[in-house]
């Protein structure tokens, strides 16, 4: 590959041929290594389409860098990295989440007296447990109390997703819960 093939010397075509050669060339070596890297199939999938996203968007000259494979992984395993690091806090803030609730819901039920908190801490179990996507669309359904045609345009995703994600929660939430009263 030239330099030529990468960078965008003022001549958009090129500049988007080299990054189309980039992407055939490596998208699926930097799928296999952020699922090595511990990503699901849809997370690996969306690391590398928007780290390619990143790169278009910037301008970013690739003519200047002197090894654009290279380039690609290193940006890739940072990429891998800020996802854990958000995972991880949204884990963090989750569990936080549920212990406020937990220990809302015991104020609350001292005063009722004898009303059981234990509903609250299944169901933010059961949040816990869905994929962030899911979690995502309940929050803004539920906590934001927005329409699916808002949720849609705030995710970037088309309404039917928006409430197909929502009926699929629903879903997922009323398994978890029946599955935590059956034991």
């Amino acid at each position: 590959m030239t330099s030529d093939d990468t960078a965008p010397d003022g001549d958009g075509a090129a500049a988007s041929a080299g990054f189309a050669f980039l992407y055939d060339s490596l998208a699926g070596r930097l799928l296999g290594a952020a699922r090595t890297l511990g990503c699901s199939g849809t997370e690996a999938e969306d690391i590398v389409h928007d780290l390619f996203v990143r790169l278009v968007r910037s301008g970013a000259c690739l003519g200047d860098v002197d090894d654009p494979e290279a380039y690609a992984f290193t940006s890739l395993r940072h990429a891998v990295a800020r996802r854990r690091q958000r995972k991880a806090l949204e884990r963090t803030a989750i569990e936080r989440i549920g212990r406020e609730r937990e220990a809302d819901g015991r104020m609350v039920n001292d005063e009722a007296a004898g009303v059981s908190d234990e509903p609250d801490a299944r169901l933010a179990r059961a949040l816990a447990g869905l994929p962030e996507a899911q979690r995502e669309v309940v929050a803004l359904k539920i906590d934001g109390g927005l329409t699916f045609a808002q949720i849609a345009k705030v995710t970037n995703v088309s309404l039917n997703t928006a409430a197909g994600r929502y009926r699929y929660a629903l879903d997922k939430l009323r398994a978890a819960l029946a599955v935590e009263v059956i034991r």
